[in-house]
């Protein structure tokens, strides 16, 4: 018998016992877990649960239906961009959508509080991009439909939780986690998507101690930049680091005779052309393309340019049509 457990912990046994599924137990465990003081006193305790917790995955694993599973939810892509935030249990990932977003999302000190995906617009200077907090990556847990919405984003900011002492066994999980949803390559540091690994609670003093075991493992050394979503600390790096890995540009538009329009840009792939912006500007524009006027960045006099020529950020692009007069 271990003392001292708070009430809180005696709530979840509770809780387990009327626990039907595998996956409710799991949450449940992990919600014990979360709330048991960590001394020597509870050592046994913390291996006699994490045991179960084992075994519940493996049971839930295999019970897995392959082709099959919940319903799929459906996130309309909004904004330049759309960037999913994932990652290990109770890693800040929904407090980090309501710092950054006007969204509310449900946010709780247990894991497991995010059920379905949550989105967000994020203003970086003059673009949205669309955030989406989902459910912790977790074996035996994550659905199929979360690797679906994964590999449809267009980048994966993966959140890690850098006070947690468990934080080599997360990772391994979530690495695991990555290469069923087939986003990692099986024995090597290679992925399908654009990731942006992000270690969040620097707030707390023993972050640097565990970033450091954890580089020491992973190559993230160079990768890793680390914030407190609660705080707000770093946030503009973040945000400079998403529009980067999204690799986009920002291109103002101007009509012939008029002020050029230098709120709403439109947001295209880096290195697209004339020709490309044409295409998102309007179908038919591609086949009347003459040449554009073309205003760099700092420089007054523009340059007249071709439909393969190549864009940069924050151009000012006039578009010449032969049905323009």
């Amino acid at each position: 018998m271990v003392a001292n457990l708070p009430p809180d912990y005696h709530a979840k046994e509770a809780e387990l016992k009327d626990a039907k599924t595998p996956e409710e137990k799991i949450a449940i465990l992990l919600e014990m877990m979360a709330i048991m003081p960590k001394h020597k006193g509870t050592e046994k305790l913390q291996k006699e649960l994490k045991s179960k917790i084992a075994r519940l995955k493996k049971e839930a694993t295999e019970k897995k239906v392959i082709s099959r599973g919940s319903p799929i939810p459906t996130i309309e892509r909004e904004g330049a961009g759309q960037v999913i935030i994932a990652g290990p249990p109770n890693t800040g990932k929904s407090t980090l959508l309501a710092s950054i977003t006007k969204a509310k999302p449900d946010i709780a000190d247990y894991p497991f509080t995010t059920k379905i995906p949550q989105p967000g617009m994020f203003q970086y200077q003059d673009i949205q991009i669309q955030m989406v907090d989902t459910p912790a990556l977790s074996s035996g847990i994550s659905e199929n439909w979360l690797g679906d919405l994964l590999r449809k984003s267009d980048m994966i900011l993966m959140l890690l939780d850098l006070t947690d002492d468990d934080i080599l066994d997360k990772m391994d999980e979530t690495m695991n986690v990555l290469e069923q949803f087939k986003i990692k390559q099986q024995n090597t540091w290679e992925f399908t998507k654009k990731i942006l690994w992000v270690g969040n609670k620097i707030d707390i003093p023993m972050w640097k101690d565990i970033k450091n075991i954890l580089c020491e493992l992973y190559p993230l050394d160079k990768d890793l930049l680390t914030i407190s979503a609660q705080h707000l600390l770093n946030i503009d790096t973040l945000g400079e680091l998403i529009f980067k890995t999204l690799d986009i540009i920002r291109v103002y538009t101007k009509i012939p005779g008029k002020p050029p329009e230098m709120k709403n840009p439109y947001t295209i792939s880096a290195r697209s052309t004339l020709e490309d912006l044409a295409k998102s500007i309007h179908k038919d524009l591609v086949k009347t393309f003459k040449y554009a006027r073309l205003w760099k960045q700092g420089k007054g006099n523009p340059i007249i340019a071709g439909r393969e020529y190549i864009l940069e950020d924050k151009d000012l692009v006039e578009i010449h049509a032969e049905d323009m007069k």
